[in-house]
């Protein structure tokens, strides 16, 4: 009698991208230095040389440069958010932030544009929320992975740079969810807010946490499922457009801590995964400092915003092409 063979999971493509060997351009990283010191001591351009020698490595090109940069917003809703007391938002004011970014009227537009940004807005079902995740899995298994797939059209356009960035009430729940799931630690450690945030407010965000922990008990070792279970579609898509902009060595921009979480997703599959990004920023929550460490990356810059939503890695656009600016007129490789 013949057995017939076991159907592959929809997320083993996703497993065998992040474990795929990459290559870096070491040699365009060495000419950065070697220019570097060509223009001043051994570490005078600190964090900034750090940036350029990383772009240059991951753009396999000498100089460094950002001619092309997508800022990717990702706009999710979250079925946890149906009780209204885990989050200050809701998903009629994410329809406004999408409307606002897709007619050019954000802050967020203006400084994308500033740092010639172009920024592009995928929604993910606003009007359909993920399943409430203290009842039942966020996603099914396909639906997670078709979303992660979905995430590689930030890619589309071929950018030199991709900077991530997510909208959407709930958000920062489900984050908190998933990063107990990766990394341990009481839900109180990883819900930990910013000083805007009300304390009833914080602590209805760790009791969904804890009913979300206790309901998928058993489920949660692996990190796409602990995505699955507990995380959003937009957690998923930054999942798939990190993973699409490794194999097709375009540097990335992570912005708050959802999008840090998304990176450590990715991480927690392959450590090797994530060396093409880089922390834009770190927000004045403190779970985002935890995450952050966790992936052992330093943001390039404090600005201490209280949130994400792109503006961080949006602005460290700018950074980046400040870094890469000692290099203009200088051969193309």
């Amino acid at each position: 009698m013949s057995q017939t063979a076991p159907s592959a999971s929809p997320f083993d493509d996703v497993r065998d991208l992040a474990k795929r060997s990459v290559s870096t351009d070491e040699a365009s990283g060495a000419k950065v230095r070697e220019a570097l010191l060509g223009m001043g001591r051994e570490g005078d351009f600190g964090r900034l040389g750090q940036a350029a020698e990383w772009l240059a490595r991951w753009q396999g090109r000498y100089p460094p440069r950002i001619e092309n940069a997508t800022l990717a917003i990702f706009a999710g809703s979250h079925g946890v958010t149906g009780g209204g007391s885990v989050s200050l938002s809701s998903d009629r004011s994410t329809r406004s932030k999408v409307d606002e970014l897709r007619e050019g009227k954000a802050p967020l537009s203006a400084i994308a544009a500033q740092n010639g940004a172009n920024i592009r807005v995928f929604e993910l079902a606003i009007e359909k929320p993920t399943n409430d995740f203290t009842d039942d899995a966020a996603m099914t298994e396909r639906e997670c992975a078709a979303t992660i797939a979905y995430g590689f059209e930030a890619l589309e356009g071929k950018p030199d740079l991709l900077a991530l960035g997510v909208v959407g009430a709930g958000i920062g729940t489900a984050a908190a969810a998933v990063a107990c799931a990766l990394y341990g630690g009481t839900p109180d450690y990883w819900v930990r807010p910013g000083p805007s945030t009300p304390k009833d407010v914080s602590t209805a965000r760790t009791e969904a946490v804890n009913a979300g922990l206790a309901r998928h008990r058993g489920q949660l070792d692996d990190p796409l499922e602990a995505l699955r279970c507990l995380g959003g579609r937009e957690l998923a898509a930054c999942v798939g457009a990190i993973l699409a902009a490794r194999i097709q060595s375009v540097p990335v921009l992570l912005d708050g801590f959802a999008t840090t979480i998304a990176a450590g997703v990715v991480h927690a599959i392959n450590p090797d995964a994530v060396s093409h990004v880089c922390a834009a920023h770190v927000t004045r929550r403190p779970a985002h400092q935890a995450a952050l460490e966790r992936i052992d990356l330093q943001p390039l810059m404090p600005f201490e915003f209280n949130t994400g939503g792109g503006m961080g890695s949006a602005a460290a656009v700018g950074v980046l092409k400040t870094a890469c600016a000692p290099f203009l007129g200088q051969p193309v490789s």
